[in-house]
């Protein structure tokens, strides 16, 4: 060890470690670091995947792991020596406390190679926590390593775990399209598919309710006196709405015990060939089970629409206002509708 004005050295094998208490400040091999205890990363991954979630973390991990690996081959760049560059890279690690690294088989032609790590930083934190798989920082990170070595894309796969109870992790390396940047792009194209399904059941589940808010509001059955009911027509009618309108029409005279049905068309502005064959279906429906329907509220323009079409109304009571078919149908109920007498 040997002192140098207020900065401490330490070197081990051909690794130099620099402490400038004075500034602050240490380095590795004459480049900036940083000094982290096990249990601080053990944090700082936590709370990575508290915050993203499993899945994203694991995208997150591999990325950086990654890119830290291409980054150390790129201070390497143009060196062929690679087995003296590879034993100095298990003393870089090693000497760093990143723990003992094997290069159990490499081939430049082939692109491939295979790592033995034991006592990695990355095995000491997950044999520490419930994980129950291996971690994938470290694996991306030779992955990176070996990108910028072999001047090719490479990826990893992890063939033995020590959480397995094997003697050290084992992490292959061969030619792949796989990349950091590929996965964060299928990562964010799964997300986007995953809100949009989400969007969808949401956009689904509010039609239906709005669906069936529709048919409940266009077309209330009414009750005016017994047995006199009115069914007031809202907007457009198409095939599905017609149906409705007919059986909810139908259920609730049966229901209410009606003797009278009216149809109001004020709320209708135009007569289509769907609205004026449900009123015709409706009218022969009630006829079917005993009552009788009028056709009440009916306009100008809508009276000739009515006597182009082949609607036929010759034997139903028909009016312009409400008002008027509900007084006819209190007297045909035996009623009387008499203005009360002033005191």
């Amino acid at each position: 060890m040997a002192f140098v004005k207020d900065k401490v050295t330490v070197k081990v094998n051909s690794n130099e470690f620099v402490w400038d208490p004075k500034n602050g400040l240490f380095t590795f091999d004459g480049a900036p670091a940083l000094l982290f205890w096990d249990s601080a990363i053990e944090l700082f991954l936590k709370t990575i995947e508290e915050v993203s979630g499993e899945v994203v973390s694991k995208t997150v991990y591999e990325a950086t792991g990654y890119r830290m690996g291409h980054l150390v081959s790129s201070y390497y760049s143009g060196r062929r020596d690679l087995e003296q560059l590879l034993e100095e890279y298990s003393d870089i690690y090693r000497n760093a406390g990143w723990g003992n690294v094997k290069i159990a088989y490499y081939n430049f032609e082939e692109k491939r190679a295979v790592v033995q790590l034991t006592n990695s930083w990355e095995h000491r934190i997950f044999n520490n926590t419930d994980k129950e798989t291996a971690g994938v920082l470290l694996p991306s990170h030779w992955a990176g390593v070996f990108t910028g070595l072999f001047e090719q894309k490479v990826w990893y796969k992890i063939n033995k775990s020590q959480l397995d109870g094997n003697e050290y992790d084992e992490i292959e390396i061969f030619p792949s399209d796989v990349t950091p940047s590929r996965n964060i792009f299928e990562l964010a194209r799964q997300k986007e598919t995953e809100h949009i399904l989400e969007l969808e059941q949401k956009v689904k589940e509010r039609t239906e309710e709005l669906s069936t808010l529709v048919k409940e509001l266009s077309s209330p059955i009414i009750p005016v006196l017994k047995g006199i009911l009115v069914v007031p027509l809202i907007g457009n009618f198409n095939e599905e709405r017609v149906a409705n309108f007919i059986e909810r029409s139908l259920l609730g005279f049966s229901r209410q015990q009606g003797s009278y049905l009216l149809i109001d068309l004020t709320g209708v502005k135009g007569l289509d060939s769907y609205t004026m064959d449900g009123i015709q279906k409706l009218i022969l429906s009630i006829r079917l089970v005993g009552g009788e329907c009028f056709v009440v509220g009916i306009s100008a323009e809508q009276a000739i629409m009515m006597s182009k079409t082949n609607i036929q109304l010759n034997n139903v009571h028909t009016f312009a206002t409400l008002q008027q078919g509900v007084e006819f149908a209190i007297e045909q109920i035996g009623f009387e509708i008499k203005r009360k007498k002033a005191k």
